[in-house]
């Protein structure tokens, strides 16, 4: 057992007794006696208190919970690596918001941060082959949800595959995640006036 755990256990403690959190300290198993001797340690006494071999605690793993961090730890990694591909490719603050919750100053700064900056104006319309395209590989990758992660998943794949397409090689800036976003939305509600027509 490290020396160094009764240094980081008693200065939690200190720190949650000026607070005045003692339900804090008490869920860790002390009793008044002791916190109230802990309270009154000197500077010199933590530090010899912390450099002691001898543990005055016990760390149990809890398996359960460990399983449960580290499966939120690698969602949340996921959600992150989405969100940067998702601004990279050029998504509209609507469609991060959306998605995502982020809000127009979050988007801002996550841009700033990946150096990207975004051309003024209306979205690119793309021509009638790119349209065409797009709606050939969302049919192929469409979930049933169009507002779900997998439908964002699909829309970003449509977009990487055609950005590096021969056709947009040299131009990959000019179809963004955002226009086959437009694109694919306008033509599921063009699909479904069809089908109620």
């Amino acid at each position: 057992m490290i020396p160094s755990l009764n240094f980081a256990v008693l200065t939690d403690v200190l720190s949650a007794l000026k607070e005045g959190n003692l339900r804090h300290c008490e869920s860790m198993g002390f009793t008044y006696d002791e916190l109230n001797a802990i309270n009154a340690l000197s500077l010199d006494e933590l530090f010899a208190l912390s450099r002691t071999s001898a543990q005055f605690m016990n760390v149990t793993i809890h398996h359960d919970v460990l399983r449960q961090i580290l499966a939120q730890a690698r969602q949340e990694l996921i959600l992150q690596n989405r969100i940067r591909q998702a601004i990279q490719l050029g998504g509209s603050i609507e469609l991060l918001n959306l998605f995502f919750g982020l809000s127009s100053g979050e988007i801002s700064a996550r841009r700033r941060l990946q150096g990207i900056s975004l051309p003024q104006g209306r979205t690119q319309i793309p021509d009638e082959e790119i349209d065409a395209k797009i709606w050939r590989c969302w049919e192929r990758l469409r979930p049933a949800n169009l507002y779900s992660m997998d439908a964002l998943d699909a829309m970003l794949q449509i977009t990487e595959e055609l950005q590096v397409s021969e056709e947009l090689s040299s131009h990959p800036n000019e179809l963004s995640l955002t226009v086959v976003w437009n694109r694919i939305m306008l033509c599921e509600k063009e699909k479904e006036e069809r089908s109620h027509g």
